[in-house]
Protein backbone atom coordinates (compact mmCIF):
# COMPACT_ATOMS: atom_id res chain seq x y z
CA UNK A 1 0.00 0.00 0.00
CA UNK A 2 1.34 3.22 -0.78
CA UNK A 3 1.41 6.33 1.32
CA UNK A 4 0.04 9.92 -0.40
CA UNK A 5 2.75 12.87 0.71
CA UNK A 6 0.20 15.78 -0.31
CA UNK A 7 2.41 19.17 -0.52
CA UNK A 8 5.88 19.93 1.17
CA UNK A 9 6.78 19.64 4.42
CA UNK A 10 7.10 21.83 7.00
CA UNK A 11 10.84 22.86 9.22
CA UNK A 12 8.67 21.88 12.77
CA UNK A 13 11.11 19.97 15.22
CA UNK A 14 9.50 16.47 16.03
CA UNK A 15 10.11 13.04 16.75
CA UNK A 16 11.99 11.88 13.63
CA UNK A 17 14.95 13.44 14.44
CA UNK A 18 18.93 12.04 13.88
CA UNK A 19 20.22 9.55 16.34
CA UNK A 20 16.46 8.76 17.59
CA UNK A 21 13.89 5.80 16.81
CA UNK A 22 12.23 5.97 14.04
CA UNK A 23 8.77 6.78 15.29
CA UNK A 24 5.15 7.22 13.21
CA UNK A 25 1.68 8.27 14.89
CA UNK A 26 -1.06 6.81 13.17
CA UNK A 27 -4.58 8.08 13.10
CA UNK A 28 -6.88 5.70 12.02
CA UNK A 29 -10.23 7.41 10.77
CA UNK A 30 -13.70 6.69 10.04
CA UNK A 31 -15.88 8.01 7.45
CA UNK A 32 -17.05 11.02 9.58
CA UNK A 33 -20.59 10.50 7.35
CA UNK A 34 -20.71 7.43 9.46
CA UNK A 35 -19.48 7.91 12.31
CA UNK A 36 -20.50 8.41 16.24
CA UNK A 37 -23.95 5.97 15.03
CA UNK A 38 -23.91 5.55 18.96
CA UNK A 39 -24.89 9.54 19.67
CA UNK A 40 -28.08 9.19 16.83
CA UNK A 41 -30.69 9.53 19.17
CA UNK A 42 -29.19 12.67 20.79
CA UNK A 43 -27.44 13.83 17.52
CA UNK A 44 -28.06 14.63 13.89
CA UNK A 45 -26.54 13.56 11.10
CA UNK A 46 -24.70 16.47 10.14
CA UNK A 47 -24.08 16.95 14.01
CA UNK A 48 -22.22 13.76 14.26
CA UNK A 49 -20.63 14.66 11.05
CA UNK A 50 -19.31 18.43 12.28
CA UNK A 51 -18.34 16.24 15.69
CA UNK A 52 -16.20 13.75 14.08
CA UNK A 53 -14.50 16.46 11.57
CA UNK A 54 -13.90 18.29 15.12
CA UNK A 55 -12.31 15.52 16.92
CA UNK A 56 -9.94 14.62 14.52
CA UNK A 57 -8.56 18.15 14.25
CA UNK A 58 -8.27 18.61 17.69
CA UNK A 59 -6.18 15.15 17.68
CA UNK A 60 -4.46 16.55 14.66
CA UNK A 61 -3.45 19.50 16.09
CA UNK A 62 -2.03 17.82 19.59
CA UNK A 63 0.15 15.52 17.09
CA UNK A 64 1.16 18.52 15.15
CA UNK A 65 2.74 20.15 18.13
CA UNK A 66 4.98 16.99 18.48
CA UNK A 67 5.82 15.33 15.52
CA UNK A 68 6.89 16.61 11.76
CA UNK A 69 4.87 16.03 9.32
CA UNK A 70 6.03 13.07 7.66
CA UNK A 71 6.03 11.61 11.04
CA UNK A 72 2.43 10.89 11.18
CA UNK A 73 0.53 9.64 9.27
CA UNK A 74 -3.66 9.49 8.54
CA UNK A 75 -5.44 5.84 7.52
CA UNK A 76 -8.87 6.78 6.11
CA UNK A 77 -10.87 6.73 2.90
CA UNK A 78 -12.66 9.72 3.74
CA UNK A 79 -12.36 12.86 1.27
CA UNK A 80 -12.66 15.17 3.84
CA UNK A 81 -10.08 14.05 6.50
CA UNK A 82 -7.83 13.20 3.78
CA UNK A 83 -8.08 17.10 2.41
CA UNK A 84 -7.25 17.93 6.21
CA UNK A 85 -4.22 15.89 6.36
CA UNK A 86 -3.39 17.52 2.88
CA UNK A 87 -3.66 21.12 4.29
CA UNK A 88 -1.41 19.89 7.10
CA UNK A 89 1.36 18.31 4.69
CA UNK A 90 0.24 14.57 6.87
CA UNK A 91 1.18 11.35 4.29
CA UNK A 92 -2.41 9.59 3.93
CA UNK A 93 -2.94 5.70 3.44
CA UNK A 94 -6.28 5.40 1.37
CA UNK A 95 -8.49 2.72 2.47
CA UNK A 96 -10.74 1.29 -0.42
CA UNK A 97 -13.50 0.71 2.04
CA UNK A 98 -14.58 1.79 5.20
CA UNK A 99 -13.81 -2.07 7.35
CA UNK A 100 -13.12 -0.69 10.62
CA UNK A 101 -10.31 0.64 13.00
CA UNK A 102 -9.12 -2.65 14.17
CA UNK A 103 -8.49 -3.50 9.73
CA UNK A 104 -6.86 -0.04 9.22
CA UNK A 105 -4.89 0.10 12.04
CA UNK A 106 -3.68 -3.71 10.26
CA UNK A 107 -3.19 -2.04 6.71
CA UNK A 108 -1.40 0.31 8.13
CA UNK A 109 1.10 -1.24 10.03
CA UNK A 110 2.22 -3.41 6.84
CA UNK A 111 2.90 -0.10 5.43
CA UNK A 112 5.10 1.54 8.25
CA UNK A 113 7.33 -1.57 8.81
CA UNK A 114 7.86 -1.84 4.79
CA UNK A 115 9.23 2.40 5.34
CA UNK A 116 11.39 0.63 8.23
CA UNK A 117 9.15 2.69 11.12
CA UNK A 118 10.86 1.28 14.27
CA UNK A 119 7.61 2.08 16.45
CA UNK A 120 4.42 3.18 16.04
CA UNK A 121 2.05 5.49 18.42
CA UNK A 122 -2.05 4.61 17.84
CA UNK A 123 -3.95 7.64 18.25
CA UNK A 124 -7.73 7.35 17.39
CA UNK A 125 -9.26 10.10 15.79
CA UNK A 126 -12.04 10.42 18.92
CA UNK A 127 -9.55 11.61 21.64
CA UNK A 128 -10.48 15.60 21.74
CA UNK A 129 -8.37 16.63 25.02
CA UNK A 130 -5.09 15.19 23.51
CA UNK A 131 -2.53 17.35 23.98
CA UNK A 132 1.41 17.37 23.27
CA UNK A 133 1.97 17.07 26.69
CA UNK A 134 0.09 13.79 26.97
CA UNK A 135 2.28 12.28 23.71
CA UNK A 136 5.87 13.10 25.35
CA UNK A 137 4.39 10.99 28.19
CA UNK A 138 3.08 8.01 26.02
CA UNK A 139 6.85 8.13 23.84
CA UNK A 140 8.69 9.03 26.99
CA UNK A 141 7.45 5.48 28.97
CA UNK A 142 8.44 3.55 25.11
CA UNK A 143 11.88 4.76 25.71
CA UNK A 144 12.03 1.57 28.49
CA UNK A 145 8.98 -0.11 27.42
CA UNK A 146 8.16 -2.23 23.52
CA UNK A 147 4.45 -1.74 24.69
CA UNK A 148 2.81 1.29 26.56
CA UNK A 149 -1.12 1.14 26.84
CA UNK A 150 -3.59 4.03 27.29
CA UNK A 151 -6.67 2.21 28.80
CA UNK A 152 -9.89 4.66 28.35
CA UNK A 153 -11.78 6.13 31.42
CA UNK A 154 -13.40 2.83 32.25
CA UNK A 155 -10.53 0.50 31.89
CA UNK A 156 -11.93 -1.64 29.24
CA UNK A 157 -10.76 0.31 25.53
CA UNK A 158 -8.09 1.27 24.97
CA UNK A 159 -7.01 4.95 23.68
CA UNK A 160 -3.80 4.89 22.60
CA UNK A 161 -1.00 2.24 21.84
CA UNK A 162 2.78 2.58 21.49
CA UNK A 163 4.33 -0.38 19.74
CA UNK A 164 8.17 -1.41 19.61
CA UNK A 165 7.83 -2.58 16.86
CA UNK A 166 4.82 -1.90 15.27
CA UNK A 167 3.90 -5.52 15.06
CA UNK A 168 4.62 -6.12 18.20
CA UNK A 169 1.16 -7.72 19.42
CA UNK A 170 -2.07 -7.94 16.89
CA UNK A 171 -3.88 -4.79 17.80
CA UNK A 172 -7.80 -4.74 18.46
CA UNK A 173 -9.86 -2.13 19.00
CA UNK A 174 -13.43 -1.44 20.22
CA UNK A 175 -15.20 -1.44 23.86
CA UNK A 176 -12.98 -4.17 25.26
CA UNK A 177 -9.70 -4.45 23.74
CA UNK A 178 -7.49 -2.83 26.83
CA UNK A 179 -7.06 -6.26 29.08
CA UNK A 180 -6.57 -8.49 25.38
CA UNK A 181 -3.97 -5.98 24.20
CA UNK A 182 -2.51 -6.17 28.12
CA UNK A 183 -2.63 -10.12 27.83
CA UNK A 184 -1.26 -10.76 24.45
CA UNK A 185 1.86 -8.02 25.60
CA UNK A 186 2.77 -10.05 28.47
CA UNK A 187 2.34 -13.57 26.80
CA UNK A 188 4.65 -11.86 24.74
CA UNK A 189 7.50 -11.10 27.71
CA UNK A 190 7.16 -7.62 25.98
CA UNK A 191 8.02 -4.71 28.39
CA UNK A 192 4.75 -3.38 28.87
CA UNK A 193 3.43 0.38 30.73
CA UNK A 194 0.10 1.08 30.97
CA UNK A 195 -0.10 4.83 31.94
CA UNK A 196 -3.60 6.44 32.87
CA UNK A 197 -3.92 9.66 31.36
CA UNK A 198 -7.41 11.38 32.03
CA UNK A 199 -7.35 13.50 28.88
CA UNK A 200 -6.27 10.53 26.17
CA UNK A 201 -8.71 8.28 28.88
CA UNK A 202 -12.06 10.46 27.32
CA UNK A 203 -13.07 9.08 23.66
CA UNK A 204 -16.59 10.19 22.43
CA UNK A 205 -18.72 7.48 22.17
CA UNK A 206 -22.19 8.02 24.04
CA UNK A 207 -23.85 10.70 25.75
CA UNK A 208 -22.27 10.12 28.68
CA UNK A 209 -18.93 11.44 27.19
CA UNK A 210 -20.48 13.96 25.19
CA UNK A 211 -21.73 15.22 28.79
CA UNK A 212 -18.26 14.34 30.44
CA UNK A 213 -16.48 16.56 27.36
CA UNK A 214 -18.74 19.47 27.71
CA UNK A 215 -17.37 19.77 31.89
CA UNK A 216 -14.06 20.20 30.87
CA UNK A 217 -12.47 24.11 31.69
CA UNK A 218 -10.64 23.75 28.13
CA UNK A 219 -11.05 24.97 24.78
CA UNK A 220 -10.85 22.82 21.97
CA UNK A 221 -12.19 22.52 18.09
CA UNK A 222 -15.00 19.58 19.50
CA UNK A 223 -16.21 21.68 22.93
CA UNK A 224 -16.83 25.21 20.35
CA UNK A 225 -19.40 22.87 17.89
CA UNK A 226 -20.90 21.21 21.27
CA UNK A 227 -21.73 24.90 22.10
CA UNK A 228 -22.53 25.98 18.46
CA UNK A 229 -25.18 23.01 18.50
CA UNK A 230 -26.02 24.23 21.65
CA UNK A 231 -25.59 20.38 23.58
CA UNK A 232 -25.80 21.93 26.80
CA UNK A 233 -29.69 23.55 26.44
CA UNK A 234 -30.37 19.92 25.64
CA UNK A 235 -29.05 18.28 28.64
CA UNK A 236 -31.56 20.82 30.87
Amino acid sequence: MDLEFPGETTDNIGLCEPGRPMINALIPVKDFAQAKQRLQSVLSPDERWRLAEAMFADVLDALASTFDPECITVVTRDERAIAMAADRHIPVIRESENRGETEAVALAVETLIERDVQTMLIIPGDIPLITGQDIEKIVEAGCSADVVLVPSRDGRGTNAALLTPPNALPLRFGNESFQPHLAAAEARGLRTTVLRLPRVALDIDTPADVMALASWPVRTRTQAVLEDIEWAARCR
